[in-house]
């Protein structure tokens, strides 16, 4: 080994980056194997006091973030009153104050964190890592910190006769942060970009669980297996994870393996999705579930964004047995503010990541409410698009909350 590490230059050690992220993978795999069969997603609509965080973000988050807490408190009125649920600020996640602070989180923002049951957050930005490599996304270390295993991103278009869920595994793959990736120099110029690719079966496992549970409460005996197991060992392995787990624990489940190009192709093809071929029976089955990776998820879910507007349309769950956190698929709309176009920010997506949470926490109905009222803003062509159509996000948040209400 030691004649490997002789050709990277600079302060970058590859080899000393992987042993540090082996060590924290190992300690975080072994307290999550020791739920190992214990799959039991906690009902929280059981749970009181319940405590939800409410994040504002930056860039055109503390712009959507009026839509989103509104919406929040004027349906959970009754319950907030009582003191049953609480809703409480986080303080200091924002872009400004960690890097001035040069962390991923402050302390303070932590102290409430561990609080909380569930989590509402709004758009937050990632550094540029050329500038800050030491600051990582928040927003990944956010469902890292809290054990939030998976992504469930809804898809649904009524017109196309689309509906279902993409069930992405927020934790392996090699996001980039100072731990886990870096440059590496020869001869005194970058020519190296590294990082390093940690699939634990245990995270696989319990995506999968939670993609069964969704598939049967919508009546549906298949998933769809996403996963680009012909070239990458950490996707060929989770695959056969996936695979073995339906069978010992599903085996009314059938499944089907595709590519994440496949995919690609498929998702413009709306016709295609409508029913797909199980690997197990051979029967033809309508896609509700798909299970896959981190970055082919995050693929996934962007692209089928399409069927609902575009990725400023939906809303992401974070989740776990026992705790969510609920954001905006889109981002932080920085051209937007540079352009002084942030009032003409859509609040669509973090509309319905409440609606999200609030099915969560145990309100389906009003969840269906929220999304009814997102319903009739675009029949009444009243979502922002960036200014384009010269809608505001404070003319939208009016109409769904007088929707709503």
């Amino acid at each position: 080994m030691a004649a490997y590490l002789n050709v990277f230059e600079g302060n970058y050690n590859p080899f000393e980056a992987l042993s540090v992220l082996l060590k924290n993978e190992k300690e975080r795999v072994e307290k999550a194997i020791k739920t190992r069969g214990n799959f039991n997603p906690v009902d929280l609509s059981k749970k009181r006091p319940l405590t939800i965080g409410f994040a504002p973000g930056d860039g055109i988050g503390p712009i959507v973030a009026n839509a989103a807490r509104t919406i929040l408190e004027t349906l959970l009125a009754k319950e907030i009153a009582k003191g049953e649920i609480k809703v409480v600020e986080i303080p200091d996640l924002t872009i400004e104050k960690r890097l001035e602070l040069d962390v991923v989180a402050p302390q303070t923002s932590i102290d409430v964190i561990d609080k909380c049951d569930v989590i509402l957050k709004m758009p937050l930005e990632t550094p540029d890592s050329s500038k800050y490599p030491n600051v990582p996304s928040a927003n990944v270390w956010m469902r890292q910190y809290m054990d939030l295993f998976a992504c469930q991103r809804g898809i649904k278009n009524e017109e196309l006769g689309i509906d279902f869920s993409v069930f992405r595994c927020n934790l392996g793959t090699p996001y980039q942060d100072a731990k886990s990736a870096g440059v590496s120099l020869l001869n005194g110029q970058e020519e190296y970009a590294i990082c390093f690719w940690p699939q634990a079966r245990i995270d696989i496992e319990r995506l999968t669980h939670l993609a069964c549970i969704h598939a049967k409460a919508n009546k549906s005996d298949a998933v769809v297996l996403n996963f680009k197991d012909n070239v990458i060992k950490p996707d060929a392995a989770s695959l056969n994870w996936a695979k073995e787990y339906i069978d010992k624990h599903f085996p009314e489940i059938d499944y089907l393996s595709v590519k994440p190009d496949d995919f690609s192709y498929t998702v413009t093809q709306p016709e295609k999705l409508k029913s797909m071929r199980g690997e197990k029976t051979g029967r033809e089955f309508k896609l509700t579930t798909m299970v896959c990776n981190n970055i082919v998820g995050d693929m996934a879910g962007d692209e089928a964004g399409m069927y609902v507007g575009g990725i400023g349309g939906v809303g992401s769950a974070n989740i776990s047995f026992s705790q969510g956190m609920f954001e905006a698929g889109g981002g932080t709309g920085t051209r937007m503010m540079l352009e002084n176009r942030g009032h003409f920010a859509s609040p669509v997506a973090v509309a319905k990541a409440t609606g999200e949470l609030l099915e969560f926490i145990g309100y389906p109905k009003l969840k269906e409410n929220v999304f009814a009222a997102v319903d009739d803003l675009t029949r009444e062509k009243l979502v922002p698009n960036g200014g384009k159509n010269g809608v505001t996000c404070e003319q939208a948040t009016k109409f769904l909350v007088k929707k709503i209400s």
